[in-house]
């Protein structure tokens, strides 16, 4: 047996129904599963999915089975009663076993009675194709029960999930770790196999498991069994069982030491204990942002990275951060990921205290002060230890005790860090391409950081029906905001769009799926077909009157049940995206050819300001868009707008989408307008004085494009409410275009190769 096979044995373990115990051929158990920290057991969710949904939702038990080794080194069997906590997709009321189970088709499970069991290491990195694994689980296969051990690798991904070659998994394993044999951890969960190949699960995953809808319960419970799985394996390396543990077998792979990285297995691991009693990371873009700010803080040059790293935990973001070298020509140069890592940690400590003072047991907190700055005076740069030192100056320890900095110790400086950068602003782009032949529009959701780099985060060529975008763009969307808010930003959303879908109601567009059932005419997008350019006339024209209700108008998937239910009050996925951050539109086809000169002319106009209100048809504005009228000429309202000043803002009361309002928004862009405003919705046309009205306020307020935004969303949060729209005589929906030259730099989108990764990284 090898070294991995003694350490994955206890933590391996068998599924059936309460009562099988011993499994044979002819009373088939459900399948395998393992421990990942105390009590807590990983499967796929199709094999809790065998004991019907009552399993599923966690109302009825399951039956565990494991084996513990004893003092005198044999196996012992235990069993314990497990129930369903999370698990995804969770099957609806009624719904039927599902075949097969769609991804991420996990299950988190609590074992009675298994506290004390030994657990796998989870790897703390996304796996990389070809890397040499180990399949684990039960079988019956030979007719006999027993453990099944078999070796592949892993040859490719199939959207989501993980690929296997070699010794593909059989009946039983299902539910059993995927081990990368480089590193000593488990990247995958055994789903199933096709003709020729496996499939796994990656562990990355995990994150998926709660449910949205379900509030932050589902979270967490994820992350204290995350937590739990940390402090184990540091419990484990003061343990004085003869018998090994992960970090020990760790510390002998050559993946886990220089050159490939300066950071131990040890260390590392210690590390994870400390940070696990952190208070977690706000989001993604937190544990994102801070490991670029560390990144350029070492390497004195900024390069961020083009993949996106969907991270959750402040050990995932040191994980980012092994094998980092300095940037050199030619590739190669001096390994600096213990440096990174070192301040990285700093860092997160330092937040702590900053943001949830009291929040940690200040024992734990001033422990891991002192052992980081144990680490920081043993590292080989003098500076390095002095920035680690500074970032904990302060943190003190229980009963006055507190950490007091060490002296610094005299040696000459070696690469010392540069001055940590300032924060980076990261927001999201959106756009949507001209519709194909059947109708359906192509998008692509981005990240740019501070105006100029780009990260991709999802597209779909083959698109989207109008109808249909919100609901396509929910979960990009909601990956690429959680990587843009970090610290007191909010990421702005920029959505560009084909002209004929300026109307769209982007704002109103929500992050949490089903949050509220829309108007079946608009689709699950808030968009009806019928008011798209094709076969209608102006949608100005119509006078269906004010909605009754301003901020829940059809299709807008706004909540009803906002401010009565507590916890649609607290998660603001539930909120339309417009009450809480910036959502402008921008012109895809503008954006799409080099600036012209009238445009960067304008903007400059917009940025300086102060900007000014002109009616988007040149007409007063009492007079609205009258009914029948129908733009002459090729370009019936260029002159009017060429001749506005550049601090001038076209504002139309009426949808662009078609008729006169499309032809002045066409004629208005032609002419390098930057910022429009307009009603979207239909409405009276003696509503169009008080909509100039409100609209000129906001303005006058704004004063500059930058200041436009935060006036935009005070005014979109009043028309949401209907009882303040009504007093305070608020009228439409308002939609916004802020459309600056530039922004990304005109084909900045152009790959560049990252820098070479470590030998063997």
């Amino acid at each position: 047996m090898s070294a991995f096979d003694e350490l994955v044995r206890p933590s391996l373990a068998r599924i059936g129904a309460p009562g099988d115990g011993y499994a044979t051929d002819r009373d088939a158990y459900w399948g395998s599963g393992f421990f990942i920290a105390p009590g807590w057991l990983l499967t796929c969710a199709h094999v809790v999915g065998k004991g019907g949904a009552a399993v599923c939702r966690g109302e009825n038990a399951l039956r565990v089975t494991w084996e513990e080794r004893t003092t005198a080194g044999d196996l012992r069997e235990r069993t314990g009663t497990g129930t369903a906590v999370l698990l995804a997709p969770r099957p609806g009321p009624g719904e039927p076993p599902r075949d097969p189970w769609p991804f991420p088709d996990l299950a988190l499970v609590r074992v009675a009675g298994a506290d004390d069991v030994r657990c796998l290491w989870l790897s703390d990195r996304e796996p990389a194709a070809r890397a040499p694994v180990g399949l684990y689980g039960w079988s019956v296969q030979t007719g006999e029960l027993g453990v099944r051990h078999a070796t592949g690798e892993l040859t490719g991904s199939d959207a989501r999930a993980l690929l296997l070659g070699g010794s593909l998994p059989i009946g039983g394993l299902s539910g059993g770790p995927v081990l990368d044999l480089r590193y000593g951890a488990v990247v995958g969960v055994v789903k199933g196999r096709r003709r020729e190949e496996g499939v796994a699960v990656p562990v990355t995953a995990l994150h998926e498991l709660p449910d949205p809808r379900e509030g932050r319960a589902g979270a967490d419970v994820l992350r204290e069994v995350l937590r739990a799985h940390d402090r184990h394996h540091v419990r484990l390396l003061d343990d004085p069982s003869p018998y090994a543990h992960w970090t020990a077998l760790q510390a002998g792979l050559p993946a886990l030491a220089p050159p490939v990285t300066g950071i131990g297995a040890e260390p590392r691991a210690r590390l994870y204990g400390h940070l696990a009693e952190l208070p977690p990371p706000a989001g993604a873009g937190e544990v994102v942002h801070l490991v670029e700010e560390v990144k350029e803080q070492v390497r004195g040059e900024r390069l961020r990275s083009l993949v996106l790293r969907d991270v959750r935990t402040w050990r995932e973001g040191a994980a980012l951060l092994h094998g980092l070298r300095t940037l050199e020509p030619g590739g190669g140069g001096t390994l600096v990921d213990l440096d990174a890592v070192l301040l990285y940690a700093a860092k997160a400590v330092r937040r702590a205290v900053r943001d949830h003072p009291g929040s940690v047991d200040p024992a734990r907190l001033s422990a891991f002060a002192h052992w980081l700055a144990g680490q920081a005076d043993g590292h080989r740069h003098w500076a390095v230890g002095e920035a680690v030192r500074a970032l904990l100056e302060g943190v003190d320890a229980p009963a006055g005790d507190g950490f007091r900095p060490a002296a610094v110790p005299a040696a000459p400086p070696a690469a010392p860090p540069a001055a940590a950068p300032p924060g980076t602003r990261t927001d999201v782009l959106v756009k949507v391409g001209a519709p194909m032949y059947d109708g359906r529009y192509p998008w692509t959701v981005q990240l740019i950081h501070d105006g100029l780099d780009v990260t991709p985060v999802d597209a779909d060529d083959r698109g989207a029906r109008a109808e249909d975008l919100a609901g396509a763009l929910r979960a990009p969307l909601a990956r690429a905001l959680g990587q843009g808010d970090h610290d007191e930003h909010l990421a702005a959303i920029e959505v560009f769009l084909p002209r004929a879908l300026f109307d769209l109601p982007v704002d109103e567009w929500q992050l949490l799926p089903d949050a509220a059932a829309p108007d079946p005419a608009y689709g699950s997008g808030g968009w009806t077909a019928a008011d798209t350019d094709a076969g209608r006339g102006d949608a100005g024209t119509r006078a269906d009157g004010p909605d009754p209700d301003p901020g829940s108008g059809p299709g807008l998937g706004v909540d009803p049940g906002i401010g009565t239910d507590d916890d649609d009050f607290v998660d603001e996925r539930s909120m339309p995206l417009g009450m809480r951050r910036s959502v402008v539109i921008r012109d895809v086809r503008r954006n799409a050819r080099p600036p012209a000169p009238e445009w960067r002319k304008r903007w400059r106009g917009a940025v300086r300001g102060p900007l000014a209100h002109e009616p988007l048809h040149g007409r007063s504005p009492a007079e609205g868009h009258p009914a029948q009228v129908r733009p002459s000429g090729r370009y019936p309202y260029y002159g009017a707008l060429s001749a506005m000043d550049d601090t001038g803002v076209p504002v139309y009361c009426g949808p662009v989408g078609s008729g006169e309002g499309q032809a002045a928004m066409k004629d208005a862009l032609m002419a390098g307008h930057s910022v429009v405003l307009w009603r979207r919705d239909r409405h009276d046309h003696d509503e169009c004085r008080d909509f100039h009205r409100q609209v000129a306020h906001v303005l006058g307020m704004a004063r500059s494009a930058e200041g436009l935004h935060e006036q935009v969303r005070d005014l979109r949060i009043s028309l949401y409410d209907p009882d303040t729209a009504r007093e305070r005589g608020l009228r439409g929906k308002l939609a916004v275009l802020v459309d600056p030259p530039d922004r990304p730099p005109y084909v900045a989108e152009t790959m560049r190769p990252p820098p070479l990764a470590a030998p063997g990284g």
